[in-house]
């Protein structure tokens, strides 16, 4: 709430009760004929009561243009919000002016569903978990905010890609045009020289069999260790840009937080803000799914726990050698094309 009394305000009061004083006092105590005449002692009273008014007129100035200055701010955020739901009135209006029956109950089943999830998002401060679609239409959203941001900012730009990403046992089913838009839209984040920051967790089933002594590749296909080797592969096997990607890598029971998120993928904007995607895991169809955070208290808690293991005693060229030690998983890593 904006306080009665500015410091301004004071300021004009004192001044507008003094200053009359002032021109009182002067004019009552100084004898008449030894250092003011008449005519200089009336101009003294006047200056007394024309100064307050003059300053009770800059105020009043001063508050009206507050109070103009207050008035537009609330038209333009009137005008911005008429301009994001003005694409909904024509929609209304056509199901309105059909005059079909079914397209009316159609259209207000579908709206009120959209009023429960927008109703959901607010009072949880979080999307839910999103349909497989809306999570690829997300994840494509949050990569184009980070692309214009690059376009628009260039020899300034700070802004940074930071992820995480877990390696589940379960399958999930891809999309084959989502995840092919979305592998393609990586790859150009990646050329245009977007940093990428990855924190890797690594789940028992794998850290058992790359810790093994001697190391033996799985006979049968285990998807959380396949799932491995096909990322060392897209970024450290032949003609991968190192250069604008880093990954660490902890084991998932090293903090049980982040164990918990699973995996999630975010991005920083060169003013700070920050967008995340989060709790990565498979829907009920084993689809790939996410929900996006709105609250930036909760987001700054995930990049603090993200911060505490981006660090390079972490970084995966080290850590993963110091795992395996002299097993031969760097080798078979090596004749696959991967170098660490």
């Amino acid at each position: 709430m904006r306080k009665k009394w500015t410091f301004w305000d004071i300021v004009v009061l004192v001044l507008e009760i003094l200053s009359p004083l002032a021109s009182i006092v002067i004019t009552c105590f100084i004898p008449a004929g030894k250092a003011l005449d008449s005519d200089m002692r009336l101009s003294i009273i006047g200056a007394g009561i024309s100064i307050p008014v003059v300053l009770l007129q800059i105020s009043i100035t001063q508050g009206q243009n507050k109070s103009e200055n207050d008035i537009q701010k609330i038209d333009n955020n009137v005008n911005e919000l008429s301009e994001k739901i003005n694409h909904i009135s024509p929609v209304l209006e056509q199901v309105f002016l059909s005059g079909n029956d079914r397209i009316q109950r159609f259209a207000y089943r579908r709206f009120g569903e959209s009023c429960k999830i927008i109703q959901s998002a607010v009072n949880n401060n979080n999307s839910g978990n999103l349909r497989p679609n809306e999570y690829y239409e997300e994840l494509m959203f949050l990569a184009d905010l980070i692309l214009k941001d690059k376009a628009e900012n260039k020899i300034r730009f700070s802004g940074e890609i930071w992820a995480m990403t877990g390696f589940a046992e379960e399958e999930w089913i891809a999309d084959d045009g989502y995840e092919r838009l979305w592998t393609d839209k990586l790859k150009e984040m990646v050329e245009s020289g977007i940093k990428t920051r990855r924190l890797c967790l690594l789940p028992d089933s794998v850290y058992d069999i790359i810790t093994h002594q001697p190391f033996i590749e799985p006979t049968e296909d285990i998807h959380s260790f396949r799932g491995f080797i096909e990322l060392l592969e897209s970024y450290y096997g032949a003609g991968a840009r190192k250069k604008v990607t880093e990954h660490y890598i902890i084991r998932e029971r090293d903090n049980p937080n982040l164990e918990e998120i699973r995996g999630f993928f975010a991005i920083k904007l060169t003013n700070g803000d920050l967008h995340i995607l989060y709790g990565e895991t498979v829907d009920s169809n084993g689809a790939l799914t996410a929900k996006v955070l709105f609250d930036s208290g909760e987001i700054q808690n995930v990049r603090r726990l993200f911060e505490l293991y981006a660090k390079p005693n972490y970084k995966i060229e080290k850590k993963l050698k110091d795992m395996v030690a002299s097993n031969g998983f760097i080798p078979y890593l090596q004749n696959r094309g991967i170098m660490l």
